[in-house]
C-alpha cells in the first residue's frame, strides 16, 4: 500500500508545535506514536529519532542532556523569504525554484543562497518520500478526501486539465491542502487522464460498513432487523395472505375452481386498477435509467466546458508573452488585435463559468 509518507526528518519536524525549541526524547517518541506518522514504518519511534539525530543536516540535536532534544534552526531572512514564497503561491517548490526566486528578491548570489538555505533544519518546511519538492509543515494532504469523494460519486477518471477546478469546486479541497497522486497507488496518471484505482480491500471495507448500517439494534443492543422480520412472520396468520390495498389478488394453479371464477369475474374497475398499477411499475423502472443517462450527459458537458475554460486561460497566458514580443518590436497593431482577442476570451470564459455554476446548483 503506497501512500504519501513524510521523510524521517520531516516526521520529527511535524511533532514540534509552534514556538517549541526543545522537547524531552520521551515526549517526541510519544507524539510520533500518537500522531500515526510511523504507522506504516517498520521502525520504532526511538530508533527513528536516533537515526535523525545522526543525519548531517538534521533538524534536531542532543540538548544539554541526552534526555533533551532541541532544534538546530538559526533564524535568517532567507528562510523567511522562502516561507513567504511557498505560502503566497500555495504550491510546493523544488530547492532550485526557491533559490531562483530568492536570487531575484535579494542581492545574494546563487552559491551563497544554496549554502545558507538549509531547509532541512527549518521546522516550517517538510518533504515527502519520493518527492524532491518542499512543502509547508502546516499544509494537509488531501488524497484521502479526493479518493472518498470519487468513490462516493462514482467518478472513475478526471481530466488533468480540469483537475484544479475539480479539486476546488467539486471536491471542495480547502486552501493549504495538497493533492499528491504520484505518491498514492489509488491514483494513476495516463496521458491527460487521472484514473481512480478501486482497491479490493476498499470494496470489502465498504461492504462491511453497509452490512453494519443495515443492522437495527433493539433496546438490549443485540436484536437486529432480520430477527424482527422473523418474529413478524411467525406472528402472522397462516391461512391466507391479505392483499395490499389497491392491488388485485393473484391466484396460481392448484387453487380451488371458485377462486378462478372469482378472478375471471373481476369488475372493470379492478381490471383498470391493475392496468394502471402495471403502468406505474413500468414507469418507475424506466426513471432510474433515464436519470443515470441524464446525469452522465450533464457530467460530460461539464467536463467539456471545463476543458474549454482551461484552453481559454492557457491562450490568455500565451498572449501575455506575445504582447511582450510585439512591444519589443513596436508592433502596436498586433498588440491591439491581441487585446481584442483577450477581451473576447475573458467574456467567453465568464459565460462558461456562469453556466458551470448554474449546472452545479441544480
Amino acid at each position: 500500500m503506497k501512500r504519501p509518507t513524510y521523510t524521517l526528518s520531516s516526521m520529527i519536524k511535524k511533532v514540534f508545535r509552534s514556538g517549541e525549541r526543545s522537547l524531552p526524547r520521551e515526549e517526541i517518541c510519544s507524539r510520533l506514536e500518537e500522531s500515526g506518522l510511523i504507522a506504516h514504518l517498520d521502525m520504532e519511534a526511538e530508533a527513528l529519532l536516533t537515526k535523525v539525530l545522526q543525519m548531517k543536516q538534521s533538524p534536531v540535536r542532543v540538548g544539554r542532556t541526552d534526555a533533551i532534544v532541541e532544534v538546530t534552526y538559526q533564524p535568517h531572512q532567507l528562510f523567511d523569504l522562502a516561507f513567504r514564497y511557498l505560502r503566497d503561491t500555495q504550491t510546493p517548490k523544488t530547492l532550485e525554484q526557491i533559490v531562483a526566486e530568492l536570487r531575484r528578491q535579494t542581492q545574494f548570489g546563487w552559491n551563497q543562497i544554496t549554502r545558507l538555505l538549509q531547509l532541512d533544519r527549518d521546522l516550517r518546511f517538510v518533504q515527502f518520500q519520493g518527492d524532491v519538492r518542499w512543502f509547508l509543515a502546516d499544509w494537509t494532504v488531501a488524497n484521502d478526501q479526493v479518493y472518498q469523494f470519487c468513490r462516493s460519486n462514482g467518478i472513475a477518471q478526471i481530466s488533468s486539465r480540469s483537475l484544479g477546478h475539480f479539486l476546488e469546486q467539486e471536491a471542495k479541497i480547502p486552501p493549504g491542502a495538497v493533492f499528491l497522486p504520484p505518491l498514492d497507488d489509488r491514483f494513476r496518471l495516463e496521458g491527460e487522464r487521472l484514473h481512480i484505482i478501486v482497491r479490493e480491500d476498499d470494496i470489502c471495507a465498504e461492504e462491511e460498513q453497509e452490512a453494519e448500517e443495515d443492522l437495527l439494534p433493539g433496546e438490549d443492543g443485540g436484536q437486529v432487523e432480520w430477527e424482527i422480520e422473523e418474529a413478524r412472520l411467525e406472528a402472522a396468520p397462516a391461512e391466507a395472505p391479505v392483499s395490499a390495498p389497491g392491488l388485485t389478488e393473484l391466484h396460481t394453479p392448484g387453487f380451488p375452481a371458485d377462486a378462478k371464477a372469482d378472478e375471471s369475474s373481476e369488475s372493470p374497475e379492478a381490471t383498470e386498477l391493475q392496468h394502471e398499477h402495471h403502468e406505474q411499475l413500468h414507469f418507475e423502472e424506466e426513471v432510474p435509467m433515464n436519470s443515470v443517462q441524464t446525469q452522465s450527459t450533464i457530467q460530460e458537458v461539464q467536463e467539456m466546458l471545463r476543458l474549454a475554460l482551461d484552453r481559454l486561460q492557457a491562450r490568455n497566458a500565451e498572449m501575455s508573452q506575445e504582447v511582450v514580443s510585439h512591444f519589443q518590436k513596436s508592433n502596436m497593431q498586433a498588440i491591439e488585435l491581441l487585446m481584442k482577442e483577450k477581451h473576447k476570451n475573458e467574456q467567453l470564459a465568464l459565460g462558461i463559468e456562469q453556466v458551470l455554476t448554474a449546472s452545479q446548483q441544480q
